[in-house]
């Protein structure tokens, strides 16, 4: 039978990570009409033995320690139900702990599991926000002697792996350098990931290039100046959504050899330049159209002499 539109679904195509985070908090239950405002309520109540069909909605405060140097982190907001009929009160537990602060405000944790005694055991059963997927245990006590008149306090420790699909980084291709064959090879050891500016000093011809990149690992690296130090110097800094598409330039002969005479910068929201002089043979790195430049190497000596790219698929 064919899938419906709806539907779609493949193999893993990504490297899947798990990661485990370890929580200590505190849910204060004030109850209905405490002194301090009550934070539940019940809207089921039968008047059966045991509280059986009781059914209460919650939106407990959560702190990440006791008074006085609490802090309220977020809600424990849900629903608990008195689920046995003979024996002894045992209450059935449905709840998301909200977070509000800043750290993991926006994110959610959900928590399932029964409780009939002082200590026990709920299961972590998913997750939102930084917690997506989120899968484990949180054990719970009644802390003795209770820390506020107003209010039953349980401690509560959770411990949940959860998954996440590594982010893919699209594969970087080395484009050979354009220029002559003076100087000395330069280059980068860090693999690139992504340019944040070039500074290029020029005159009659293209003195000298440096940047700054993050590479693979998010650290971010300095490389140059590769060549002289003559010319005018212009930095560009890169805005947070601009990438370098092409670079264009000119290579030719001075002073008895084939240098980079200009180069010209063009970018997915402006064009800077052209520095130097464009007298020479024009080129235009890198190749593909729909490539993005992460880095640069070459060869430099008195002056930049030939310009080569680290270049990833937009």
């Amino acid at each position: 039978m064919a899938n419906p539109a709806y539907y779609q679904s493949s193999l893993v195509s990504q490297q899947v990570q798990q990661k485990e985070h370890l929580l200590h908090l505190y849910l204060y239950q004030r109850g209905e009409q405490p002194a301090g405002g009550g934070n539940q309520r019940v809207i089921v109540k039968p008047g059966l033995p045991f509280q059986f069909g009781e059914a209460v909605v919650i939106d407990w405060s959560v702190y990440d320690g006791v008074p006085l140097n609490a802090k309220l982190v977020g809600r424990a907001q849900g629903s608990s139900f008195a689920a046995q009929s003979t024996g002894f009160s045992s209450w059935a537990y449905g709840f998301n702990i909200v977070f509000t602060d800043a750290r993991f405000g926006g994110s959610g944790l959900k928590l399932d599991g029964m409780q009939g005694t002082e200590k026990g055991e709920w299961a972590v059963v998913g997750g939102t926000g930084q917690f997506g997927g989120a899968q484990g245990t949180a054990t719970f006590a009644f802390i003795k002697p209770q820390p506020d008149p107003t209010a039953h306090v349980w401690e509560l420790h959770l411990r949940f792996v959860c998954t996440a699909f590594t982010k893919q980084t699209p594969p970087i291709k080395v484009e050979p350098p354009v220029g002559g064959n003076g100087g000395q090879a330069v280059g980068v050891a860090a693999k690139p990931q992504r340019l944040l500016s070039v500074t290029i000093g020029h005159g009659d011809v293209i003195d000298s290039l440096s940047f700054s990149y993050v590479d693979e690992a998010g650290n971010n690296q300095t490389a140059g100046p590769w060549g002289g130090k003559g010319g005018v110097s212009k930095t560009i800094k890169l805005k947070p959504t601009e990438t370098v598409n092409k670079i264009i330039g000119t290579t030719g002969s001075f002073g008895g050899h084939v240098v980079v005479n200009s180069l010209e910068i063009v970018t997915n929201l402006d064009t800077y330049g052209p520095y130097g002089k464009g007298n020479g043979t024009q080129f235009a790195i890198p190749q593909k159209d729909n490539s993005r430049v992460v880095c640069f190497h070459g060869r430099a000596g008195l002056f930049l002499d030939a310009i080569g790219v680290y270049a990833a698929e937009n």
